[in-house]
């Protein structure tokens, strides 16, 4: 095999056998990626299953499951990592997902102590742990879903569990109850719900008509959340008629991220001016170091709120950078924690302050205080009551701005803001997220 040794200055070369040396090969372990399935028939020479969840559960880990456009009666729960993708055929273009002819029903459980009714009810479930699933291209329509009663399982249009993923292309809508249940704390058109070791975006998607939250993600109650990732979305929530304070988005409970380059609308609460609740655009609720940024929000109660809470932690660190934010009805930003920066944003035609920096809530288990060491500087204010309400918070920092117009006090010391000769009590009320 082997053919002369031979010295070159101080190596040694051996000649080698090329044939026999290349007649063996070693062998090279081969990632490939599972072959697709179809539900329906709009993809030649692919398996095809007459449903969603046969689909998912005939399909390897792995592998995409391609949704024809049609209307699917069904929940489904998908456990293994997975690509489920509404695709075209011809001139249609809608895979929509709605509840079975006998509504929904509980398939999933919510762990988080903070949850106040566990049982959920969603129309797709995705769960972990430590799976990615990726969704695309879905309309999750949630009409007729035949719950009832604040003690139902809470209505989910898509549910993540300790699951990572990419969301984008969704239409989410209608969820929500009937009319007699408009109060309850349910009705969401996602639930993103985990540990830091979760990872999900969510983009280019619509929610709309839902009845507490459009888009939700909060830790699980282990002390982190989802990192999360909200890009191009448009949330509108129901205005006045909603007969609960909703919010566009909430992160609350650990999760972290970042929120950018959405659209926000409609929000506001059906609560007189001295209702003890509000509605929100963005609520970061007990969620530290949160981007909001290059976001448009307009007609609210708050725009966005970085409320903390006194037994799930602070809201601390969120950098509030370069929004637009018009008509909202008590505040563009309300500010119940500490070290936060609002800056370079416009904030217009706010009832009560463009900015309220509020010293009320308590900073987690600790105890400590909120209002403090905020930062709010080089905004735009235009058309508000007042372009800061101040608070009683130390260290906080309020910087000339560029633009300060129409406004009848630029700071101002208290915690609400009247215009001269107004009859009227000014709005009040307090951010409720969905727990």
């Amino acid at each position: 095999m082997f053919g002369k040794t031979k010295l070159v200055g101080m190596f040694i070369v051996v000649g080698m056998d090329l044939a026999a040396n290349c007649a063996a090969p070693s062998a090279q372990a081969q990632t490939t990626t599972p072959p697709p399935v179809q539900v329906g028939k709009c993809r030649g020479g692919v398996p095809s299953y007459s449903t969603i969840q046969a689909a998912v559960n005939a399909a390897a880990a792995g592998a995409s499951v391609y949704v024809c456009p049609g209307i699917y009666p069904e929940q489904v729960t998908v456990s293994k990592n997975l690509s489920l993708s509404g695709v075209p055929s011809g001139n249609a273009n809608a895979a929509v997902i709605v509840p079975p002819s006998g509504g929904l029903v509980q398939n999933a459980t919510d762990p988080s102590p903070a949850s106040a009714n566990p049982p959920i009810a969603a129309q797709i479930s995705v769960q972990g742990p430590n799976i990615t699933v990726n969704l695309t291209n879905l309309t999750v329509d949630g009409r007729n879903n035949q719950l009832s009663g604040c003690s139902a399982p809470t209505l989910v249009g898509v549910y993540y569990l300790h699951a990572s993923g990419t969301l984008q292309g969704l239409n989410l809508r209608n969820q929500l109850l009937g009319s007699a249940d408009m109060a309850c704390n349910s009705g969401l058109g996602s639930y993103l719900e985990g540990t830091s070791a979760n990872a999900i975006t969510f983009k280019n998607s619509t929610v709309s008509n839902y009845q507490k939250n459009g888009i939700t993600a909060n830790g699980d109650g282990s002390g982190t959340g989802p990192v999360i990732n909200f890009t191009g979305n448009t949330v509108v929530g129901q205005g006045p008629a909603a007969g609960i304070a909703q919010n566009g988005i909430q992160i609350g409970y650990g999760a972290s991220g970042k929120i950018t380059v959405n659209l926000l609308l409609d929000s506001v609460s059906s609560g007189t001016s001295s209702s003890s609740v509000a509605a929100t655009g963005i609520l970061l609720n007990a969620s530290n170091g949160v981007t909001v940024f290059n976001d448009k929000i307009s007609n609210t109660d708050f725009a966005v709120a970085a409320i903390s809470d006194a037994v799930y932690g602070t809201a601390d660190s969120n950098n509030i950078n370069t929004n637009i934010i018009t008509a909202s009805k008590i505040a563009a930003v309300e500010l119940c924690g500490n070290k936060n920066i609002v800056q370079w944003n416009d904030l217009y035609s706010s009832g009560q302050a463009a900015v309220k920096v509020d010293s009320s809530c308590t900073e987690g288990p600790g105890g400590g205080s909120s209002g403090n060491g905020n930062t709010v500087n080089n905004n735009n204010f235009n058309g508000d009551c007042a372009g800061i309400l101040v608070g009683s918070g130390t260290g906080n920092i309020f910087a000339t701005n560029p633009l300060v117009v129409n406004v009848f006090t630029t700071l101002e010391s208290g915690t609400t803001c009247s215009p001269p000769n107004s009859t009227s009590a000014p709005a009040t009320g307090f951010p409720v997220p969905f727990r």
